[in-house]
């Protein structure tokens, strides 16, 4: 465990990590909910067994604040306020380089991985946010790492997050759309191996960039491929996915008939 005194608005600024491999080629940072010890995360089986197959390293979040602060903007929610140097410092430390990361967090962890993928956009490969209660507006950059925006279907933050994943959308950023029927606020195991399934291929594929010439674009009213004109006139309905083959797991965590 690597401890750091807390910046302002923290209470708590651990990072909990795993040696999987000797020498990773990214890192992959898992984001519990709301003040969670990410060393529960790091531990278990299935998260280290990915790890070692892909070459990566495993690191868990462990930060915490007064809940006034995530509420006010002040607490570790928000990555630029000083809980996103600590990561980075922290993986600095424990990798002596500036390693690429992959990032996955659920609830308040979706929090804060959204506004760190905001903050420190070329850092990370790609990244998951699982079920946030509220959403910064994205911002314009140019440098887009690709996403999952996820939400289950009965949770009362649906909506918030659906509306966020629009608004990336129609800016242009490369983002899938998951929507779990029949799932309130959970993690949701279904979701997690869909997430090591597009990490996967986005590993294999570092370096390119151009999203418009790769992947497929898939229309998540439908659950089908886009048709074009719906890519050019209604983005914010379209979804970016890396790989046809992650076309049909897709579909099936969607539910779409």
């Amino acid at each position: 465990m690597l401890s750091f005194k807390p910046k302002a608005g923290m209470v708590r600024a651990d990072l909990y990590y795993i040696e999987t491999v000797k020498a990773p080629q990214a890192v992959l940072v898992l984001a519990p909910g709301c003040n969670g010890n990410g060393k529960i995360l790091v531990e278990h089986p299935t998260w280290q067994e990915f790890a070692k197959k892909m070459n990566i390293g495993l690191v868990g979040l462990s930060f915490a604040s007064n809940l006034q602060d995530l509420h006010n903007g002040k607490g570790y929610y928000y990555a630029s306020n000083g809980s996103g140097d600590i990561l980075l410092a922290g993986i600095n430390k424990l990798y002596k380089r500036d390693i690429p990361l992959l990032l996955y967090g659920f609830s308040g962890g979706a929090h804060f991985i959204s506004r760190f993928v905001d903050w420190a956009p070329k850092r990370v490969i790609a990244w998951c946010a699982y079920s946030a209660m509220w959403w910064d507006n994205p911002t314009q950059s140019n440098i887009y790492p690709p996403g999952i925006i996820a939400c289950g279907e009965s949770d009362s933050r649906l909506g918030a997050s659906l509306i966020y994943f629009k608004q990336g959308r129609a800016i242009g950023k490369p983002w899938l759309w998951i929507c779990i029927p029949n799932n309130a606020h959970s993690a949701n195991k279904k979701v997690e191996a869909f997430v090591r399934d597009y990490f996967e291929i986005i590993i294999a594929d570092v370096g390119n960039a151009d999203f418009s010439n790769s992947g497929i674009w898939v229309d998540i009213d439908t659950g089908r491929i886009a048709e074009t004109y719906i890519k050019q006139l209604q983005p914010s309905i379209t979804a970016w996915m890396p790989d046809p083959r992650l076309l049909e797991a897709w579909r099936s965590l969607n539910g779409y008939k």
